[in-house]
């Protein structure tokens, strides 16, 4: 004993369609016109089946046996109802009920056999009947485009991370691929695909198979796809000096999606930046620690940066080997080593993005204390970059000067100390020096403790971590703290005890005073008279 489906559907489906989805298709004069299950054995229960949407269709569920008696079921539905509108009901031998499938869902129809008019507690037969919008693949609800760089498979991780940057010329740069969807994700069939149009602007377009044939490069290619997926390839314009060029894609007339590919043109200006415009006596990777520059002056490593850009001043990639260095004083300072490629980060940040054909960097040796100008030359462009001033210290200091951000705190109000070396001729390079005998102190305790002030032990937590007495400054010469101003208002002055005798040592002063107190009469009296201006 089983239950047995048919369907019923208003509206004639082609049939070549529904066979395409799986679903059976009859004349619509015929009894079904959708899928039939098969009948399913008492021992046997459970049969699924799948109807298409409509405000007229139906599933018939038949209560018969193969090749044997059929006995009265008793029925319960849920996730839908019968065409009169109820979720339960008794289905006679030999008869059927009708379930509506009007919208999107999944029905379940558990079955329970009637024995002396009594339905037993057992399941014995159910039916899934799973309701869709339309025949899979046939009505188009969206598309996936996803672009990679050059000849690379697009996916879509190459989509999210798309960003090209290429020298003008005619190559391919990239290439993306189209994908009709229907509602539920499932590739549209070529017979119901809907036309795909791309516009670029500055480059060209071309696709091996959105027709039967390869098409040529183009500005504007119109066509509707043969294949499932679509393959574009976009290549640059011979005799284009440099921008940006534009890919947009519409699908059934909709703009989907918009790429821009950066071409760039040949080098017109050649940029020498000093990121450290104050260098050490010495060769960058051996200054010697000294008694006051224990882990030595870092200044001179990479002190100075080189680019190229175009006409248009996007940043190119360049060839390292064609740039050589000129000092105007040889005698106080020279460039030294460069940086391979691969190793040197943009702006010299340490940890930073690694962009060496983009960016050199060049360590000067200093010769003798003094000034001079480095230019730097492409030397198989000739083009020269303006001269940049640098300055050669012996890192000695002579003179700490501590200063707060302000002249005036709350009692714990946050505060910023700078600690500042220099000597005679200006501030000292970037490295680290011992110029204190100790940590820094301050005539009143401050509210959070003394660990952020200069000079502390190993034990305390930096930034940086600190052994006593160091203090590890910038390129500009300037070492940060932070602090709490003490909770007890008064003049307040941190100082420290210089290392050397040669050393002066500007303390930081400021004043903690009480928050103002408000004066209840006249705060009153301020309120009426703002009370009387309003009315």
């Amino acid at each position: 004993m089983s239950i047995q489906t048919t369907f019923k559907r208003i509206s004639i489906v082609a049939a070549t369609a529904l066979a395409i989805s799986g679903v059976t298709a009859f004349s619509a004069q015929a009894t079904p016109v959708n899928l039939i299950t098969s009948a399913t054995s008492v021992t046997v229960a459970g049969t699924t089946a799948t109807q298409i949407a409509g405000p007229g269709n139906s599933v018939s569920v038949n209560n018969t046996v193969l090749g044997g008696s059929a006995v009265p079921i008793y029925f319960t539905l849920s996730g839908g109802v019968t065409s009169s509108g109820t979720t339960s009901g008794t289905i006679v031998a030999g008869g059927s009920v009708l379930i509506a499938t009007t919208a999107a869902a999944t029905i379940t129809l558990l079955g329970y056999v009637i024995t002396n008019g009594v339905a037993s507690t057992t399941v014995a037969d159910t039916i899934v009947i799973t309701v869709i919008t339309s025949v899979p693949g046939t009505v188009y609800a969206s598309s996936t485009i996803l672009a990679a760089s050059s000849t690379n498979l697009p996916t879509p991780v190459t989509d999210a991370a798309f960003s090209v940057t290429q020298t003008a010329g005619a190559t391919n740069v990239a290439n993306f691929t189209v994908a009709e969807l229907d509602a539920t994700g499932v590739p549209l069939l070529t017979a119901n695909a809907k036309a795909i149009s791309i516009i670029t602007t500055n480059m060209y377009v071309a696709s091996p198979n959105l027709f039967s044939s390869p098409t040529a490069n183009t500005t504007v290619l119109s066509g509707t796809p043969i294949n499932a997926t679509t393959d574009f390839v976009l290549s640059g314009i011979t005799g284009f000096v440099g921008g940006v060029a534009t890919v947009q894609i519409s699908v059934n007339g909709v703009l989907a999606k918009t790429y821009s590919v950066k071409f760039t043109g040949t080098a017109t200006k050649l940029v020498l930046t000093a990121l450290n415009s104050v260098v050490g006596v010495g060769v960058a990777s051996s200054i010697a620690p000294s008694a006051l520059a224990p882990l030595g002056i870092i200044a001179n490593t990479n002190a100075f940066e080189a680019q190229e850009f175009d006409s248009l001043g996007n940043l190119l990639a360049f060839t390292q080997s064609n740039i050589a260095f000129t000092s105007s004083t040889p005698s106080v300072a020279i460039i030294g080593s460069l940086d391979s490629v691969g190793n040197y980060p943009l702006g010299g940040v340490v940890g930073g993005a690694k962009t060496s054909t983009s960016a050199l960097g060049a360590s000067v040796t200093g010769v003798s204390v003094g000034t001079t100008t480095i230019t730097a030359t492409d030397t198989s462009l000739g083009i020269t970059s303006a001269a940049v001033p640098i300055r050669v210290s012996n890192g000695i200091a002579t003179s700490v000067v501590m200063a707060s951000n302000l002249p005036t705190y709350l009692p714990g109000g946050a505060g910023i100390l700078t600690t500042t070396l220099s000597n005679a001729a200006g501030t000292l390079p970037a490295g680290t020096y011992v110029v204190f005998t100790g940590q820094a102190v301050v005539s009143i305790a401050v509210s959070s403790g003394t660990a952020q002030l200069p000079g502390a032990p190993v034990s305390f937590l930096g930034p940086p971590v600190q052994k006593i007495g160091q203090i590890t400054i910038n390129s500009a010469g300037v070492y940060t703290d932070q602090f709490n101003a003490p909770l007890s208002t008064g003049n307040i002055t941190i100082t420290a005890t210089p290392a050397s005798n040669l050393i002066t040592v500007t303390p930081a002063t400021f004043i903690v005073a009480p928050a103002p107190t408000l004066d209840p009469v006249a705060t009153a009296e301020s309120l009426l008279e703002a009370a009387d201006t309003t009315a």
